[in-house]
């Protein structure tokens, strides 16, 4: 017995469907029809809202593109779902002007019934004659099925365009919804962020809501995108305020005091950072604050090309293009909300803080048009928000920032819309974009951070002390404190109780220190014990010879003793420098044939050069064993090719004024001045603490020594170690 054949027979009802619940709202029905206007070679689209507090309202959309021939409107636009812009992206076929079709699901031009039910479409193609397609979805939907449901479509001579002009114009009444003020403006902001800002000045008015008279003219308001690309132009008519004194993007990036350009490419990473106080500031504060201009170059050692998003180690070289993403541009404009900054700002903060509410966030462009709904109020694609919440002094949130990321159509294609036009499709490219952009931003925030460093001590000091911007540690105030007690007379009643405070501040303080460090030291132990007791077992499971297991058994050995000493003997003692070195080793032989780094122990060499220290053991080890894992980190981010050796050499100096563990790599050293990388929480590790200079600068004045940074030709070390050194330094008996 023969079965007929069956086929799908869609419903009339699914033109509404795709119009009215696809899209999510009017401004993405917008969108998508200015999508096609861009697709179509336009270079300008205008936008003509008639009549918007009135039943008689309606919406315009004419462009200058090359127009539909006859049968591409009946065998193209008349096909839901046609893929014929897929298949000329994925060709690389591009228009006379150079573009790839940003449009790519076939379903966008449905995105009119969301707007209204009467619609009429009228386009001429070179040497062709003119078409005009009317539907109206009201009667559309009478009809039961879609091969049933009539359209209109008309060819004639040209009634709306002229000689040889070309384009499209689609007309929309009977709109569903009624427009007030306040839908004119957002619609406004919405048209204006469709393709990519170019920032100019308009004139800040009035920002009162109140909806004024509608007068009789038309006016016109054009949102510049590149004089050569993409005029996107939004009318009413006729003519009102119902626009004036919209706080635009030009006026809020005038505000700006941290501004960031950025790329990543096939090249590796650049920026351009700089901080611009606004001038009322820096006449206040003239002798402390002065901008500044930051130039990055980091090749392929940026992290985000060593690391992947979960901390793995990428293949060696690997490129934006080989991830899928393409490159990647960006510029950040920074604001700085706080109180005493605010109140300096001109004009009234007022404006700015409700723009950066509503407008704030990172946008994305495609080819120069607008990837929604990223930097829509709401959706924190970054995790900013959350991050801010995390580190408020150190992360920036989406209402501090105005940002642009551009991507190129033809290298990102791994990058898929939504069908509903609500981002991309969040695949590995999807992620390995926001890996990206997160890795620039960090850039971005270490920098402000330093301007915002000094700018928060601005207000924090009276001004007659301006220059004096040394902040006082608490051993140096107890000092202090116990010299103005001489001063003043009253060393008999307080000095007794000056010294048992500082007594018991050490004591706390040591103890304190000495679990913390203990703590961040083991954080790298334990993934090596891990790995280690992993590696074991799969070498015993695949039946490895037994001096390999015996070999690694040891090391398990070793790297758990180099934990003991890291919480054992929390007591003063004397100890040999080397021995320290030894300690620290313990835990991090392993670490170094993981990822093909040479060790060079500059004690066996120089036996004589060795010395004596005394301290808390363990905080010295680790304070070492910090140190060995940022150098390590470097080492791995800065060589070209990880089948390429790293050096990290830690041996003992007596060049600086006083005895010194040194502890030198191969890396690219750093990129910040001392009094900034020991400031607790700074790091340019994307997932770091910040946390390690920090406490070793604190290990070493409390043992009366100090943390250096010394330049490669201020003492010796090995040439291969041209990256960073640093030194713990002792005082000239090496203890306390």
């Amino acid at each position: 017995m023969n079965n007929p054949p069956v086929h799908f027979r869609p419903k009339a009802r699914l033109m509404q469907l795709l119009g009215e619940q696809l899209i999510r709202d009017h401004r993405m029905a917008l969108f998508e029809l200015v999508k096609n206007s861009f697709d179509a070679d336009a270079k300008s689209v205008s936008i003509t809202f008639s009549n918007p507090n009135s039943k008689d309202a309606s919406i315009k959309i004419v462009d200058s593109g090359f127009g539909m021939t006859p049968s591409i409107v009946s065998e193209v636009w008349l096909e839901p779902a046609s893929n014929h812009k897929e298949i000329a992206r994925k060709n690389n076929i591009r228009t006379p002007l150079g573009r790839l079709p940003v449009g790519e699901k076939g379903v966008g031009r449905f995105a009119v019934h969301k707007l209204g039910d009467h619609i009429t479409m009228t386009t001429k193609a070179a040497g062709n004659k003119e078409v005009q397609v009317t539907i109206n979805w009201k009667e559309f939907l009478e009809y039961e099925y879609l091969d049933q449901a009539p359209v209109t479509m008309t060819i004639g001579e040209s009634s709306l365009f002229k000689d040889d002009d070309t384009g499209t114009i689609i007309e929309i009444s009977d709109l569903h919804n009624k427009w007030a003020r306040g839908d004119i403006r957002r619609l406004y902001r919405a048209v204006s962020a469709m393709t990519t800002p170019k920032f100019h000045n308009l004139p800040i008015a009035n920002l009162e809501e109140n909806t004024p008279d509608l007068k009789s003219k038309e006016s016109e308001i054009s949102i510049e995108v590149n004089d050569d690309i993409f005029d996107v132009n939004f009318n009413i008519v006729p003519e009102c305020d119902w626009l004036n004194g919209i706080f635009d993007p030009d006026t809020a990036k005038d505000q700006a005091m941290y501004i960031y350009q950025f790329s990543i490419d096939e090249n590796g990473f650049s920026s351009t950072y700089k901080f611009q106080p606004i001038s009322a500031i820096l006449k206040d504060f003239e002798s402390i604050l002065s901008p500044r201009t930051k130039e990055q170059t980091l090749e392929h050692s940026f992290e985000y090309f060593k690391l992947d998003r979960n901390g793995r180690k990428r293949n060696s070289k690997i490129t934006v293009n080989e991830l899928g993403v393409g490159p990647i541009t960006g510029i950040i404009f920074g604001f700085d909300l706080d109180k005493q900054v605010s109140a300096r700002y001109i004009p009234d903060i007022t404006g700015l803080t409700k723009f950066l509410k509503e407008q704030g966030g990172i946008r994305v462009y495609r080819d120069g048009m607008r990837v929604y709904d990223y930097g829509e109020q709401g959706n924190d694609w970054l995790g900013l928000d959350h991050r801010r919440v995390q580190s408020p002094s150190r992360k920036v949130s989406n209402q501090l920032l105005m940002g642009q990321i551009h991507l190129d159509l033809k290298y990102s294609q791994n990058l898929k819309e939504k069908t509903n036009r609500e981002g991309f499709i969040e695949n590995e490219a999807y992620q390995e974009l926001r890996y990206a952009i997160l890795c620039a931003l960090n850039q971005f925030e270490i920098e402000r951070n330093k301007d915002k460093k000094i700018l928060r001590s601005c207000f924090n000091i009276p001004k007659s002390t301006e220059k004096s911007l040394h902040k006082v540690t608490t051993e140096e105030a107890i000092e202090n404190l116990s010299k103005k007690s001489i001063e003043m007379g009253y060393d008999k009643e307080l000095g007794p109780l000056i010294k048992q405070v500082s007594e018991t501040y050490k004591e706390t303080r040591n103890t304190l220190m000495s679990a913390a460090g203990a703590g961040l030291g083991l954080v790298t132990v334990f993934h090596e014990i891990e790995r280690g007791v992993r590696g074991l077992d799969r070498a015993i499971e695949f039946q490895a010879p037994l001096d390999k297991l015996v070999s690694m058994s040891k090391h398990l050995v070793e790297t758990l003793q180099g934990a003991a000493y890291m919480v054992t003997n929390k007591n003063m003692e004397n100890v040999n420098a080397s021995k320290l070195v030894k300690y620290a080793l313990l835990s991090q032989s392993t670490r170094f044939e993981f990822h093909n780094i040479k060790f060079l122990n500059g004690f066996e060499n120089s036996l004589n050069l060795d010395f004596e220290v005394k301290g808390i053991r363990r905080m010295f080890t680790a304070t070492l064993v910090n140190l060995i894992d940022n150098a390590i980190h470097w080492v791995k981010i800065n060589r070209e090719s990880d089948e390429i050796p790293g050096h990290i050499w830690i041996g003992p100096s007596h060049d600086l004024e006083g005895p010194a563990i040194v502890v030198a790599d191969s890396g690219g050293g750093f990129e910040d001045p001392p009094e900034d990388i020991i400031q607790p929480f700074f790091t340019r590790r994307m997932e770091g603490m910040g946390i390690g200079l920090y406490y070793a600068d604190m290990v070493m004045k409390s043992h009366k020594g100090r943390l250096a940074f010394p330049n490669n030709g201020d003492i010796s070390i090995p040439k291969v170690c041209k990256g960073a050194v640093v030194s713990l330094v002792f005082n000239s008996k090496g203890m306390i």
